[in-house]
């Protein structure tokens, strides 16, 4: 399949997960998306294709992690309140609320596209 026939499917499906998604910025064929709880990494049981995308409407962009592990997929929109840190293979974000850190996940970007 050529580039932009994918990059159209890959549309399409991820439409069905949001109909406001209006195109595909960047993607990477596999990451393991992991959560730092009590001083260590565990795997969030989220393995798959990272897509990362742009809205029609608020939050305006936004990334998807397609689980080939299960039914749950990883989804979160990039916002001001979001930090992000690139570490060699790592993808590491933080959102705080009122300063206070709710989530720190670590993406490992194995194959980037």
């Amino acid at each position: 399949m050529d580039p932009t026939a994918r990059k159209a499917v890959n549309l399409n499906v991820l439409r069905r997960h949001d109909q406001n998604i209006v195109e595909i910025i960047d993607s990477s064929s596999y990451v393991v998306v992991y959560k730092f709880d009590k001083g260590a990494w565990t795997k969030k049981g989220v393995e798959g294709t990272l897509f990362v995308f742009k809205r029609c409407v608020q939050p305006v962009y936004g990334f998807i992690v397609m689980n080939r592990l299960g039914i749950d997929n990883f989804m979160a929109p990039l916002t001001d309140g979001m930090e992000l840190e690139f570490k060699d293979e790592y993808i590491i974000y933080r959102t705080t609320d009122d300063g206070i850190v709710d989530d720190f996940f670590e993406v490992r970007q194995y194959f980037v596209m």
